[in-house]
């Protein structure tokens, strides 16, 4: 006992000590966690940080959920042939120290989780560079009972919480939906732990952006487990009823709205009236009403599925949403600054949620009428999304005759929002249709939303295979993505989605020059016409 005690911090597996951190623990909101400042011997702590830049390499891994570099699994160090492992040294004694039995006692002791594996060992180390980040989940993959974080960041320098970075801990409205906003928000220092019970359906967190430049978050991350076949205290009924990963739980809800049902089954498909085309030229660019454009819109649709439409309001009716929404960007966000929690709420635009699936503004219910300009102008837009006239266009382009439809106005901050990849799960395809409006107030800025390195962007991934790690998503490499689409400014997108297919809006990074605006509706489509559009 007193060689691994003397790895960590002075005193700290002392009964004064652990009486005094189970009581945090088990008196803690908005789930049991607590924040240990010092754990680690800080000489052994130096040392490994010292191995981890010196010897190591990162990936960069990114997905619809995250953004960080990060190793390999501790646990593969003991297959290191021995000059490999000796330049590792401290971090193989950091990580054997970790998960001692003497640690996992006093882990078990000042949680009440009850005894904890001691073969399954689940740790990494992350850098959380400019622009990384973790969004909303619960950590509810397999058999994890206590998630841990030790911090490294630069021991001679204290993290500044502006440079972002903090772990969010989120109450829950009900189990399994988190408040759109965290109430513990704990950034990161030196030598710190912070520690959480792995609880399906309450533990939410996420990791806040980091923003800075040559500044990364270091940190060693991992899980304590409960026990594995063959170890003391193992329970086969317990690890059958597992609990569902977050992927799984996204995959299962339905949080959508249901579709608002046209009057007639029947509409107009071969050409534009003139009283339709009259109605949309009030607002959408006459190009797009041309007869010979429609014909070749039409055919590009029916052989790729999707269309991307630039310009499509008018130059009048852009010019005011450009004005009012670089207005609200300019007043309420800088650059590589994270704002409040909350910041934009009022001016007829609301936070909506739950963040473990999604979280960006909306329009309240009575934004039309109270709202400021910008809320006016989207409440608008949004309801000639939902007229006949826009519906008769859409049968005309892609030749299809939408049912039904449903849809937001949406506004997407810069260091807040996003939607996490969710399955089309209704049996038949779906029409999509997104207005997209990004702030681009200048050439730099439009470059940004281009490169897709400030998010934002729409991608479209395939069916989800049954054989890989239900926990994670596919990144939006060339594998898994169908489609991607940059945030533009005055920009339509038609896309055909297939049953199975995923969807997600990239988080948009606070390097972002203003926030992602929109107007996204689903069109449903009768079972039969899909049928015969895939058998043509």
């Amino acid at each position: 006992m007193d060689s691994i005690a003397n790895k960590f911090h002075d005193g700290l597996m002392e009964d004064e000590s652990r009486q005094s951190i189970r009581k945090t623990f088990m008196e803690s909101k908005p789930y049991l966690h607590c924040k240990i400042n010092k754990l680690m011997n800080d000489d052994l702590l130096r040392r490994v940080r010292k191995e981890i830049f010196e010897n190591l390499h990162f990936t960069v891994k990114e997905t619809d959920i995250y953004k960080v570099h990060q190793t390999g699994d501790l646990a593969n160090l003991d297959g290191l042939p021995k000059d490999e492992l000796d330049r590792l040294s401290s971090l193989f004694e950091l990580r054997n120290a970790i998960y001692s039995p003497e640690f996992r006692e006093f882990i078990s002791s000042v949680t009440d989780s009850g005894p904890l594996s001691g073969s399954k060992t689940d740790m990494s180390i992350n850098s959380y560079n400019e622009g990384c980040h973790l969004l909303n989940h619960d950590d509810v993959i397999g058999t994890r009972r206590v998630s841990y974080i030790l911090y490294l960041t630069d021991p001679e320098e204290p993290w500044d919480p502006q440079n972002g970075g903090a772990l969010e801990l989120y109450p829950v409205i009900e189990k399994g939906t988190p408040a759109n906003e965290p109430t513990v928000i704990i950034p990161p220092q030196w030598n710190q732990f912070v520690m959480f019970t792995v609880q399906p359906g309450h533990s939410f967190h996420s990791v806040e952006e980091v923003v800075p430049e040559e500044k990364p978050r270091l940190s060693i991350s991992g899980w304590f487990h409960i026990p594995q076949q063959g170890e003391p205290g193992y329970q086969e009924e317990r690890e059958a009823g597992e609990s569902k990963s977050s992927l799984e739980q996204l995959q299962e809800a339905d949080s959508s709205a249901k579709f608002a049902h046209y009057p007639s089954a029947e509409v107009e498909d071969e050409a534009l009236t003139e009283e339709t085309i009259q109605i949309l030229s009030s607002w959408m660019n006459s190009h797009y009403l041309d007869v010979k454009i429609l014909k070749q819109m039409s055919e590009r649709f029916y052989d790729e599925s999707a269309v991307q439409l630039k310009e499509i309001l008018t130059k009048e009716l852009f010019a005011k949403f450009q004005v009012a929404t670089a207005k609200m960007d300019q007043d309420q966000f800088k650059e590589n600054v994270i704002a409040p929690h909350g910041t934009g709420v009022g001016e007829g635009w609301e936070t909506y949620g739950p963040p473990h699936r999604l979280r960006y503004m909306t329009l309240t219910e009575d934004a039309s009428k109270t709202g400021g300009e910008a809320a006016q102008l989207f409440a608008d837009l949004k309801s000639k999304f939902e007229s006949d006239a826009f519906r008769q266009w859409l049968a005309v382009v892609a030749q299809l005759k939408p049912q039904g439809y449903r849809g937001q106005a949406r506004r997407f901050r810069p260091g807040h929002d996003y939607t996490l990849a969710t399955t089309n799960t209704r049996g038949q395809a779906v029409l999509d249709v997104t207005f997209c409006l990004a702030t681009t107030p200048n050439t730099r800025a439009n470059e940004l939303w281009e490169s897709g390195e400030c998010g934002g962007y729409e991608c479209y991934m395939a069916p989800h295979d049954e054989e890989e790690d239900p926990a994670t998503y596919k990144a939006a490499d060339e594998e898994g993505a169908l489609l991607t689409m940059t945030a533009g400014a005055n920009e339509l997108s038609l896309v055909l989605r297939d049953e199975g297919v995923m969807r997600f809006i990239k988080y948009v990074s606070a390097r972002a020059p203003g926030s992602r605006w929109d107007v996204a509706f689903e069109y449903d489509l009768p079972e039969e016409e899909e049928e015969e559009k895939q058998d043509s």
